[in-house]
């Protein structure tokens, strides 16, 4: 698009396509550090996703998303060549107006913002934005040693190289080809079994903003679908891998910058165990050699996938952020630490199960005036500071819409707390226990049993029937408690809690509330 220099309003914004794509690489060459979110292929495989638009404003690319029903820039606006420090801006302004105009009609003006800003722009948009903006971290992009991808070598590799070799013996006619159009179909094929075998094995996993992981995975599919239609008009280098007339699977990559490569999808197919170890180095070895580094993107706040991408051990993280106007935490979820579900220390054997009755205690819905007494909470129960929330992130729980907080009191103050959370999947919800902390001086009094069946009343009374929670693997006393009410354990989380520390995902499937009016 054109620009004429006048603010640009919501009507402006027209949909991606493969004829801009001249346009959008000459902005991108502009970026010293491009992140993975910074090229037209990423941009165009996503659009139908995450509802991608964009307007040239003021000689900037600027790109909007509407992935979560609110109106976003996907990342500041880039520079075409020749562009002023004033005209980013004045881009930055009306990118703003048009996010505003959009916005104020559905969730508010506050949850417009930017996403996606690296080291690089943070820096300019300090030096010339037209009003303050706040910055928030999200997860950042993991950059690796090419050479060491390849070889795997070293201890902190031995797995890795272990599970290439394993493959190698147990599929000793396992290949390696360029991707061409002949293989596409089955590309789709294998696409939709590994959808299908993700939305079974991470049933109930939600990412650190608290969003379903079936929702993300549903997107990637839609995204990946268009990737494998496009991948020659998007310049993308793609690469599968067979076992006799059978495909294992397949990738696809670029190079995001002269020092820079990135793998852009790695789908393989769960029956062949070892084949995605083999994939990524052979990949890096065959298309992407020369390049020192190769970028795989963020994790998505998505735990186990971020215990994968860390077991690669990256040589650094490219950070990102997201800025707003207001530092509200609503306005986009703070990732929090997942201790969840924590109960400090065991209690004694006969009341780790037993029913109680806690007269005394009150319980109620917490709020900004409590957040005092929740951390006095914390504080007693996790001596490192480390393990604690923090008082930005009892702050955010508390103006979450989707959490529901509850503080314990007796006499003599704020005995316990917990949060509950309400996670939106593709055609449901469910509910998460979050964490439940209770102070030293009231342990044994059956305080964490009334507070757990407190928010599965909730969940019930929502209609939201499958509750999940995280555990240590080792912590028999919480676990002997949870299954007293019905939790049974779904899924085993390596290292969750820190190295050697495993922990287990725990599901619940309530009971509907009666209906009254049913015999």
């Amino acid at each position: 698009m054109e620009d004429d220099g006048q603010p640009r309003l919501l009507s402006s914004l027209t949909p991606v396509v493969l004829a801009d794509k001249a346009t959008f690489d000459l902005a991108y060459s502009t970026l010293r550090q491009p992140l993975s979110d910074s090229c037209f292929a990423c941009t165009f495989m996503w659009a139908d996703a995450l509802r991608i638009s964009w307007a040239q404003l003021h000689r900037h690319l600027c790109i909007f998303a509407n992935g979560t029903d609110d109106l976003t820039l996907l990342h500041p606006p880039v520079s075409l060549p020749g562009a002023t420090d004033t005209e980013f801006a004045a881009a930055i302004a009306d990118s703003f107006e048009i996010m505003d105009e959009y916005n104020a009609a559905g969730n508010g003006r506050d949850r417009s913002r930017i996403e996606y800003v690296s080291d690089e722009m943070l820096e300019k948009i300090n030096s010339c934005t037209p009003f303050p903006l706040g910055a928030t971290p999200l997860w950042g992009d993991y950059v690796y040693a090419t050479d060491r991808l390849i070889s795997l070598e070293g201890g902190d590799l031995k797995s890795k190289r272990h599970a290439r070799s394993k493959f190698l013996r147990e599929f000793p006619d396992a290949r390696t080809e360029p991707m061409t159009e002949s293989h596409i179909d089955a590309c789709q094929a294998l696409l939709a079994c590994w959808a299908a075998h993700g939305d079974t094995t991470h049933d109930g996993e939600v990412n650190d903003a608290h969003m379903g992981t079936d929702v993300l995975r549903h997107k990637d599919h839609v995204a990946t679908t268009t990737a494998l239609t496009y991948f020659r008009e998007l310049g993308l280098t793609g690469m599968v891998v067979m076992v006799g007339d059978q495909l294992a699977g397949f990738t696809l990559g670029l190079a995001l910058s002269p020092m820079q490569s990135m793998v852009l999808i790695e789908k393989t197919d769960p029956a062949f165990p070892g084949c995605p170890q083999y994939i990524f180095s052979e990949f890096c070895r065959t298309a992407f050699p020369t390049y020192p580094e190769c970028n795989i993107g963020d994790d998505w706040g998505i735990p186990t996938l971020r215990f994968t991408k860390q077991s690669y051990r990256p040589i650094r993280l490219l950070n990102k952020y997201v800025l707003a106007r207001d530092a509200l935490p609503s306005a986009v979820p703070l990732p929090t630490p997942d201790v969840p579900n924590r109960i400090p220390e065991p209690l004694p054997p006969a009341m780790t199960i037993a029913r109680q009755s806690t007269p005394d205690v009150r319980v109620r819905l917490a709020s900004a005036r409590d957040i005092e007494a929740i951390l006095d909470v914390e504080q007693d129960c996790f001596a490192d500071p480390e393990d604690q929330f923090s008082r930005r992130q009892v702050r955010a729980l508390l103006a979450k819409p989707r959490a529901t907080v509850y503080l314990a009191e007796d006499d003599a103050g704020a005995v316990a707390w917990a949060v509950s959370l309400i996670r939106q999947h593709r055609h449901w919800r469910s509910g998460r226990i979050y964490s439940i902390g209770v102070h030293s001086r009231a342990r044994g009094r059956g305080i964490g049993r009334r507070l757990t069946e407190r928010l599965l009343e909730d969940f019930r009374s929502r209609n939201i029937l499958r509750v999940y929670l995280e555990v240590r693997e080792d912590n028999a006393t919480a676990m002997a408690l949870y299954q007293a009410l019905g939790f049974e354990p779904v899924r085993r989380l390596p290292a969750y809690y820190g190295p050697g520390a495993d922990g287990l995902s725990c599901r619940v499937i309530l009971k509907p509330v009666a209906d009254p009016a049913l015999p």
